[in-house]
Protein backbone atom coordinates (compact mmCIF):
# COMPACT_ATOMS: atom_id res chain seq x y z
CA UNK A 1 0.00 0.00 0.00
CA UNK A 2 0.84 3.47 -0.45
CA UNK A 3 0.01 4.91 3.01
CA UNK A 4 -0.77 4.00 6.20
CA UNK A 5 -3.07 5.28 8.94
CA UNK A 6 -1.64 8.36 10.55
CA UNK A 7 0.36 9.44 6.99
CA UNK A 8 0.41 12.73 5.53
CA UNK A 9 -0.24 12.38 1.64
CA UNK A 10 -0.60 14.06 -1.48
CA UNK A 11 -3.62 13.04 -3.86
CA UNK A 12 -2.22 12.08 -6.98
CA UNK A 13 -5.42 11.27 -8.63
CA UNK A 14 -8.84 12.57 -7.93
CA UNK A 15 -12.11 12.68 -10.03
CA UNK A 16 -12.48 16.37 -8.94
CA UNK A 17 -9.28 17.79 -10.42
CA UNK A 18 -8.98 20.60 -7.77
CA UNK A 19 -8.25 17.91 -5.45
CA UNK A 20 -5.03 16.80 -7.01
CA UNK A 21 -2.10 17.94 -5.14
CA UNK A 22 -4.10 18.78 -1.78
CA UNK A 23 -1.95 17.51 1.22
CA UNK A 24 -4.37 15.05 3.83
CA UNK A 25 -4.20 13.44 6.62
CA UNK A 26 -4.80 9.81 5.99
CA UNK A 27 -7.32 8.68 9.24
CA UNK A 28 -8.55 5.35 9.20
CA UNK A 29 -8.41 2.40 6.61
CA UNK A 30 -11.92 1.39 5.46
CA UNK A 31 -10.91 -1.55 3.45
CA UNK A 32 -10.32 -3.34 0.45
CA UNK A 33 -13.56 -3.05 -2.57
CA UNK A 34 -13.79 -4.21 -5.90
CA UNK A 35 -14.70 -1.50 -8.89
CA UNK A 36 -18.36 -0.78 -8.39
CA UNK A 37 -18.50 -2.13 -4.98
CA UNK A 38 -20.41 -0.13 -2.29
CA UNK A 39 -20.17 0.52 1.61
CA UNK A 40 -22.50 2.57 4.27
CA UNK A 41 -20.68 5.10 6.08
CA UNK A 42 -22.27 8.38 7.63
CA UNK A 43 -25.55 7.56 6.73
CA UNK A 44 -24.73 7.44 2.77
CA UNK A 45 -23.69 5.08 0.53
CA UNK A 46 -19.82 5.48 -0.69
CA UNK A 47 -19.75 3.67 -4.14
CA UNK A 48 -15.91 2.29 -5.54
CA UNK A 49 -14.16 3.44 -8.49
CA UNK A 50 -11.87 0.89 -8.82
CA UNK A 51 -10.92 -2.33 -7.57
CA UNK A 52 -8.21 -1.27 -4.00
CA UNK A 53 -7.61 -0.35 -0.73
CA UNK A 54 -9.51 2.29 0.48
CA UNK A 55 -8.84 4.92 3.00
CA UNK A 56 -10.58 7.93 4.95
CA UNK A 57 -8.90 11.18 4.48
CA UNK A 58 -9.62 14.76 6.29
CA UNK A 59 -8.39 17.89 4.80
CA UNK A 60 -10.21 21.47 5.49
CA UNK A 61 -9.96 21.80 1.31
CA UNK A 62 -11.24 18.71 0.08
CA UNK A 63 -14.06 18.96 -2.80
CA UNK A 64 -16.55 15.94 -2.72
CA UNK A 65 -19.48 15.79 -5.06
CA UNK A 66 -21.74 17.33 -2.55
CA UNK A 67 -19.59 19.93 -1.80
CA UNK A 68 -16.64 20.67 0.53
CA UNK A 69 -16.14 18.31 3.06
CA UNK A 70 -13.81 17.78 5.81
CA UNK A 71 -13.97 13.94 5.31
CA UNK A 72 -13.62 12.02 2.15
CA UNK A 73 -13.05 8.18 1.56
CA UNK A 74 -10.46 8.18 -1.12
CA UNK A 75 -8.33 4.45 -3.64
CA UNK A 76 -4.87 3.84 -1.52
CA UNK A 77 -3.52 4.25 -5.42
CA UNK A 78 -4.69 7.93 -6.21
CA UNK A 79 -2.76 8.55 -2.25
CA UNK A 80 1.20 9.14 -2.17
CA UNK A 81 3.08 9.46 1.04
CA UNK A 82 4.82 12.45 2.37
CA UNK A 83 7.95 11.08 3.89
CA UNK A 84 9.55 13.99 5.78
CA UNK A 85 13.44 14.96 5.30
CA UNK A 86 16.01 13.77 7.63
CA UNK A 87 17.73 16.36 9.38
CA UNK A 88 20.97 14.19 8.54
CA UNK A 89 20.20 15.55 4.59
CA UNK A 90 19.52 19.27 5.75
CA UNK A 91 23.64 18.94 7.34
CA UNK A 92 24.86 17.50 4.71
CA UNK A 93 24.13 20.03 2.06
CA UNK A 94 24.86 22.52 4.72
CA UNK A 95 28.58 21.24 4.56
CA UNK A 96 29.05 20.83 1.14
CA UNK A 97 28.21 24.36 0.35
CA UNK A 98 30.62 25.69 3.54
CA UNK A 99 33.18 24.25 0.23
CA UNK A 100 32.11 26.10 -2.08
CA UNK A 101 32.42 29.72 -0.21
Amino acid sequence: MNVGEGDKAVIVFSVNPGNVGRIVDVSEYIGKFKEGEAFDAYGMTCTCLVTDHFWWIKAEDINIQLGPSPQAYIADSWLRKIIPPKEEIADKAEKELDIFA
